[in-house]
């Protein structure tokens, strides 16, 4: 599946060069003009060599510029959309809270373009080898850590959340073979994240990595990196596409599983049905 490369400019952006960010600004603040003029006429408006759009071109994922070209048209009406630019202090709630709801969609739409399902295949095969599960968060993290690792007990998997950056240590280190640990950070720089990471693989644990952006130190100590586009706005939360992606994978193990899922679900009901008021 091809890539929408808006969404990949946004998701890398912290990451590029100078002249890659250049590049980037270029694209976004005039789309239909980067759709419509050559690699020459864009390598002269902005005193740059025509061979630095190509590698732009190459780590947003095309072939070249002429295949850019036609995929920043393909994806011009979805992707320019900018945040806030019709609100003010004068705005009602219900318009307010109809933007946020509009931006978190369109954070879903672009995350979804820019998932990588065969890594997310990986994940769920490893995942589901693995005898214990351990999630790591810390900060806004940590509620998503806490999040898969209810979600995994409810369904009978045996699983952690660790949001303590000692416990994080001391639980690397007694890691084995058949543990897998998940560190969880949207930067991908969590120094936490990175050391326990780093120790149980050390320890030969199989390590996830779910970050925000490419090539950061987590993905460095990761068995596998899952990176998720990440919306580079003021109170758009990339959380909407986290829980998103944890539910990809809770689901996908629980398929997998279906008839010890659905016995482990009847006991959850019985024991927690005592609790619930009729």
């Amino acid at each position: 599946m091809q890539n929408n490369p808006y969404a990949a400019i946004q998701a890398q952006y912290s990451t590029f060069s100078k002249v890659g960010r250049k590049i980037a600004d270029y694209i976004l603040n005039d789309p239909v003009r980067s759709t419509s003029i050559s690699i020459q006429q864009m390598a002269d408006e902005l005193d740059i060599a025509e061979s630095s759009i190509i590698r732009f071109s190459k780590m947003i994922g095309c072939s070249g510029f002429s295949e850019m070209k036609l995929m920043l048209a393909k994806y011009a009406p979805k992707s320019v959309r900018t945040i806030f630019e019709d609100l003010s202090e004068t705005d009602t709630v219900e318009s307010i809270t109809k933007n946020v709801f509009s931006r978190n969609i369109d954070t879903l739409e672009r995350a979804v373009d820019l998932l990588d399902f065969e890594k997310i295949t990986q994940a769920v095969e490893i995942l589901s080898a693995a005898e214990c599960i351990t999630v790591l968060g810390i900060g806004a993290s940590a509620t998503i850590a806490d999040d898969f690792y209810i979600r995994l007990m409810r369904i009978g998997i045996r699983a952690e959340a660790l949001t303590d950056s000692h416990l994080m240590q001391i639980a690397a280190s007694h890691c084995n073979p058949d543990t897998v640990m998940i560190g969880i950070s949207h930067t991908g720089k969590t120094r936490e994240i990175v050391s326990a990471l780093g120790t149980a693989q050390q320890q030969g644990a199989k390590t996830i990595g779910i970050t925000g952006y490419p090539n950061t130190p987590v993905k460095a100590v990761s068995d596998l990196c899952l990176e998720l586009y990440s919306p580079d706005q003021l109170f758009v939360s990339p959380r909407v596409a986290q829980f998103s992606l944890i539910d990809s994978l809770y689901v996908s193990l629980a398929i997998r599983q279906k008839e010890h899922v659905v016995r482990n679900i009847r006991k959850m009901e019985e024991v927690l049905g005592n609790f619930r008021i009729n």
